[in-house]
């Protein structure tokens, strides 16, 4: 009898450890926030892509316009399948952080990186989470496969802030926009765009 009730009790103590991890992201709330950071990506990387000052941030975000644009596309496809909502304005908080780089007078260059530094990091946990505990099939296949190119813009996104923006990280952003989104090794000489090399002085 005692055994019983101590395999209930572990029974019951891993259902409340494994409930957290499913409970996080519903198929709503997982549309709700890739949504939402998917609407701000491409927002802000059109402010950057005109206001930026280095043409490292300028090439980042032309190329945040174009991945999450396409992703944004697709999980409206799904989403629309599985019969859920998808937001179509930004939240109160991503909102106000489009509006500070819109109205910046000054380079948005180092708080766009910053907000893109965040943004990715966010991102990448949100979509690991719910391509591994995922309460929707079709949605998390959409995670699994987008998140290797999430994980390259934040390698991307990481080494322009390493550098400051300047010459050198456009050299790192020309190597890594040419990596395939499954690689994420570092290799420095995978084919780097020759004028960029030539910025390096």
């Amino acid at each position: 009898m005692r055994n019983r009730m101590l395999l209930a009790l572990a029974a019951a103590t891993a259902m409340t450890f494994a409930l957290p991890a499913f409970a996080a992201d519903s198929a709503q709330d997982f549309v709700d926030k890739a949504a939402v950071g998917g609407m701000f990506e491409v927002d802000s990387s059109k402010v950057a892509e005109g206001k930026a000052q280095h043409q490292s941030v300028k090439d980042f975000a032309k190329k945040m316009i174009d991945d999450h644009g396409a992703a944004n596309a697709k999980l409206e496809t799904i989403a629309g399948e599985q019969k859920l909502t998808v937001p179509k304005e930004l939240d109160a908080k991503h909102k106000a952080d489009l509006d500070s780089l819109q109205t910046a007078k000054d380079a948005v260059d180092k708080p766009y990186v910053q907000l893109q530094r965040d943004a990715h990091s966010e991102a990448v946990t949100l979509f690991e989470s719910y391509a591994k505990d995922g309460d929707n099939a079709q949605l998390k296949t959409f995670a699994s496969e987008t998140l290797p190119t999430l994980k390259m813009h934040q390698e991307m996104i990481e080494k322009i802030a390493a550098t400051g923006a300047s010459t050198t990280g456009e050299a790192a952003l020309a190597t890594s926009s040419t990596t395939p989104a499954v690689t994420t090794t570092d290799t420095d000489g995978a084919s780097p765009r020759p004028h960029a090399a030539a910025h390096d002085d």
